[in-house]
């Protein structure tokens, strides 16, 4: 198989896993924790599917470019995973501000903290896939 081929293989597994994986914590989270419905990035799963398929597509995108422009991608990838990791939650603890409160209503620390949680479910699943699965981050 072709190394680009094979890239995309391993990133669709990955970005599928990631769906799965956010998807049952999701749904545990609303079933155990006390968060409201209004809350809207957690008031049913599309939300959640579709944040994670756009993250999980770009990060598929960042480690072709890795692949490209080092040729150590999987250790530059991790590096970048986890910076990106630490900037995504900005906008989530943001949501408890009175600015925010506004815009999205019902956010609790709880449901922030699940979408911090989400966030780092998604990456415990698809930076490993991508630098295990040896997905190589080359492509063409």
């Amino acid at each position: 198989m072709a190394q680009r081929d094979k890239l995309w293989v391993v990133g669709l597994l990955a970005v599928v896993g990631a769906i799965v994986a956010t998807s049952v914590v999701r749904w545990a989270a609303v079933a155990v924790l006390d968060i409201p419905p209004e809350f809207l990035p957690l008031a049913g799963p599309v939300p959640v599917i579709l944040f994670t398929a756009v993250a999980g597509i770009g990060a598929v995108g960042v480690f072709a470019v890795a692949g490209r422009v080092s040729s150590r991608p999987e250790r530059v990838y991790r590096w970048i995973a986890v910076v990106v990791l630490l900037l995504s939650f900005v906008p989530d603890v943001w949501l408890l501000s009175e600015g925010a409160a506004e815009i999205y209503e019902g956010a609790t620390p709880a449901g922030v903290a699940v979408l911090m949680a989400l966030h780092v479910v998604a990456a415990a699943v698809i930076v490993p896939v991508l630098t295990l699965g040896r997905g190589g981050g080359e492509v063409g």
